[in-house]
């Protein structure tokens, strides 16, 4: 009787080292999200650890954004842009105590 196709003994053999190492992280993907869970809730923790957390949780529940370079977001969207203060000119300074965007 000819061997099966697509047996364990071929599975085995078409396993690649990447694959290898996807299964195990797969496996370790509860504890994973636990990590970022109690970084993300952790009051103690740096603001930039807890959003790093926070934004993994998030693409890992709902996927990541699907925006391209320059595009708006749909209604009630907003865009942030983050600076450093010393980056922040007097002329956005201004604008900022006038409350203008």
């Amino acid at each position: 009787m000819p061997a099966s196709r697509g047996g364990a003994s071929t599975r085995a053999r078409k396993a690649t080292p990447e694959s290898r190492l996807r299964k195990q992280a797969q496996k370790q993907g509860g504890v994973a999200l636990e990590t970022l869970a109690k970084l993300m809730l952790d009051e103690k923790a740096p603001a930039t650890i807890r959003l790093a957390a926070a934004r993994e949780v998030l693409d890992r529940g709902h996927g990541r954004p699907k925006l391209g370079a320059g595009e708006a977001v749909e209604a009630g969207g907003m865009t942030v842009i983050v600076k450093r203060y010393s980056d922040v000119t007097d002329e956005e300074k201004a604008r900022a105590e006038e409350g203008e965007p």
